[in-house]
């Protein structure tokens, strides 16, 4: 069984910090107490305001790829599961 809180190998992320807040609104906590629009955990969410942007960054890193797809937008500008082109007049 995989750890949920394991960052995908698969997904490349940026060297900047990424230490904008991860909300985007979507403030439901499931029966993990994680949220499940950022994937934080509660006590990361009650300490966002005091952590260093290093720790914000780990906290991102971490949590993103379980996050609701709006993060990936709003930390990264771009969505993590890029659409892949199919067909078109090109594919002919």
């Amino acid at each position: 069984m995989t750890d949920p809180n394991t960052a995908n190998p698969a997904v490349e992320l940026p060297d900047e910090l990424l230490d904008l807040s991860p909300c985007v609104g979507v403030c439901q906590l499931d029966a993990h107490d994680r949220c499940i629009g950022c994937a934080r955990s509660r006590a990361e969410i009650a300490a966002w305001g005091s952590m260093t942007p290093e720790q914000r960054d780990d906290s991102n890193r971490r949590n993103l790829p379980n996050a609701h797809p709006a993060v990936a937008v709003r930390l990264l500008g771009y969505p993590l599961d890029q659409p892949q082109r199919r067909g078109g007049r090109h594919s002919r």
